[in-house]
């Protein structure tokens, strides 16, 4: 995958809540260490982690993301860590606080690959009475990255309403964010919010909407 058309800035936006979630989840299970994944979302979102992988003498400092209360197995935190280094998607840099592990270009799309296994749209109880439309214009040229884009708004229950325009009833834009930026077709997609749509008697009855 290319990475030149991905918008990075956007990308740490969408993890930032995914790396709160990560601290407060670790923090209640502290009987084990972060996995691979959650160490990939939590630097995605912006998230530092201190740390040493080739000196073994400079400190191991992950408070508060590896360290509460009994505290974690370290050396299988280390281990992981240099796995992804390893594999490039994660790297050391030295700052002036110290040895830190930052994610890596590779390591964000890696990071948006594994959200799209566990993503889903969270309904809200009640209906605000507007539809999300998804238009997008994406080149012959690109065809391949068109038909998985669409292959995945069919599979979050987005309502095909034309070939390149979608329909759903509630708030989705996250969802078309991660979608935008792992298939790289931020410029190529529109996200609209509409207050009516013509003949909407079968979307209400489609969607179960009163």
């Amino acid at each position: 995958m290319a990475l030149k058309a991905v918008e990075w800035e956007k990308v740490a936006k969408i993890f930032e809540p995914e790396k709160e979630s990560i601290l407060k989840r670790i923090e209640r299970e502290i009987d084990r260490y972060p996995y691979a994944k959650e160490i990939l979302y939590f630097l995605a979102g912006g998230g530092l982690l201190a740390a040493c992988l080739v000196s073994p003498g400079l400190p191991l400092v992950l408070k508060p993301f590896i360290y509460s209360g009994k505290g974690y197995q370290r050396s299988r935190l280390k281990q992981t860590l240099r796995r992804l280094k390893r594999q490039k998607l994660v790297e050391v840099a030295e700052t002036e606080d110290g040895m830190v592990v930052r994610i890596t270009k590779e390591g964000k799309v890696r990071a948006l690959r594994y959200k799209l296994d566990e993503m889903q749209i969270k309904k809200p109880k009640k209906w605000d009475k507007k539809w999300r439309i998804i238009i997008f214009d994406i080149p012959e040229k690109r065809k391949g990255f068109r038909d998985v884009f669409r292959k995945y708004l069919k599979q979050l229950g987005l309502y095909c309403l034309q070939r390149s325009v979608y329909v759903y009833p509630f708030p989705c834009f996250d969802e078309i964010e991660y979608l935008r930026q792992i298939f790289e077709v931020g410029l190529n997609v529109t996200y609209v919010v509409a207050e009516t749509v013509e003949e909407d008697d079968y979307l209400r009855f489609k969607f179960r909407l009163s």
